[in-house]
């Protein structure tokens, strides 16, 4: 497959790059920075950014799958990135007919009704103090929702550099661990399978422990 991702930088888009790659996929990097991100072989890097509508559409054009974990530097401070920029993902792709694309979002996006009640308060504790990126998220999701895209949300906890667990669980509305971390390695291993897993089309999967 040829795979397009945003936020190859990032903690869980390098994981991504790395076990696309290892999986044998064909993959495209859109970057600010593209020196940022080592050269191997099947990956192709191009500067770009997510805010400019031209640049996405140009990345995404012959794609099989797209796949985004891009976010603001400052989680405190986030702007309107997330919004802006998938809308432009989802304009790109729309535009050139790619139906699959893979969202990195996060837990706390859930109203909290399918967790625990300590997950509950962490995930409300968590969305409120990074309310701003938390509503700026809902914006972007609510577009993807929107689309006629063959999406996939994928909501996880807060993330860690740690190693991969491998004993992750998912699905749609699952009750996870709010309060435990997970690795960034683990959300990327999920995100390259739902690349090309029917099953998991037009979901928004809660990822965690």
């Amino acid at each position: 497959m040829k795979l397009v991702v945003f936020g190859g930088t990032g903690g869980t888009g390098r994981c991504i790059l790395d076990l696309a790659l290892a999986a044998g996929h064909d993959v495209l990097a859109l970057a600010r920075k593209p020196e940022a991100i080592p050269l191997r072989d099947n990956l192709a890097v191009e500067k770009g950014d997510v805010l400019d509508p031209a640049d996405v559409a140009s990345a995404v054009q012959g794609a099989d799958a797209v796949l985004s974990a891009f976010g603001p530097a400052s989680n405190k401070h986030p702007g309107t990135l997330m919004s802006q920029g998938v809308a432009n993902i989802v304009a790109g792709c729309t535009q050139h007919g790619i139906k699959r694309f893979v969202f990195e979002s996060g837990l706390m996006c859930s109203d909290g009704s399918e967790l625990g009640w300590f997950s509950r308060i962490g995930v409300k504790i968590y969305g409120g103090y990074y309310s701003a990126l938390r509503a700026d998220k809902r914006l972007a999701e609510q577009a993807i929702i929107a689309s006629a895209l063959d999406y996939v949300i994928i909501r996880p906890p807060a993330l860690s550099n740690d190693p991969a667990r491998g004993n992750y669980k998912h699905g749609a509305g699952l009750a996870v661990n709010g309060a435990a971390k997970l690795p960034h390695a683990d959300v990327a291993d999920f995100m390259v399978k739902c690349a090309s897993d029917p099953s998991v089309v037009r979901t928004i999967q809660n990822i965690g422990l």
